[in-house]
């Protein structure tokens, strides 16, 4: 499977200028650069990659299926906690994901004001391919790393979001 992250790349690439002595500045030397090119690269290659399902443009659909999978009956609140969306990026994606027939909201039967996530039996159907879809994706689009690489670098964004992000499950 060709990377579509790269022929982006390439495709974007200047073709009057020869670019390759440019002087990144302190960019060079800063993890937010990189952190934020990496995270645009790598959501243009999943767009591609989730196109045929559906899921692609945006941030917050695969998380919301797979998490809703795994805890039937989570909240709104506790999945826009740890998917890092405010409440009215949160309403607007679980809208989506309704009309899309893959989600629906229940009110909780413990505590009337409160709204509980499960998917429709089309999004249950759908998990299996979403998952394998984005391990091979995370698979192709990281597979210049060693496998001792590629457990230092999630260890060291596991400890980064860690720190942000309180109340994070310790089971990994």
């Amino acid at each position: 499977m060709r990377n579509t992250a790269i022929s982006r790349r390439n495709a974007q690439a200047p073709k009057t200028f020869d670019y390759r002595n440019i002087d990144f500045d302190v960019f060079g030397e800063l993890l937010s650069f990189f952190v934020r090119s990496v995270n645009l690269l790598v959501s243009q290659d999943l767009d591609d990659t989730m196109t045929p399902h559906g899921l692609a443009g945006g941030t917050g659909k695969i998380s919301t299926m797979l998490l809703v999978a795994a805890n039937p009956g989570l909240r709104p609140s506790v999945l826009a906690h740890f998917i890092r969306k405010d409440r009215s990026a949160m309403g607007k994606l679980i809208e989506r994901m309704e009309r899309a027939g893959l989600v629906e909201q229940k009110i909780s039967k413990s505590e009337r004001r409160a709204r509980e996530l499960t998917l429709t039996p089309s999004g249950r159907r759908m998990v299996p391919k979403v998952r394998a879809a984005i391990l091979r994706q995370d698979a192709r689009f990281f597979g210049m790393l060693s496998k001792e690489e590629r457990k230092q670098l999630l260890g060291l964004l596991r400890k980064v979001y860690k720190h942000y992000v309180d109340m994070v499950p310790t089971r990994e």
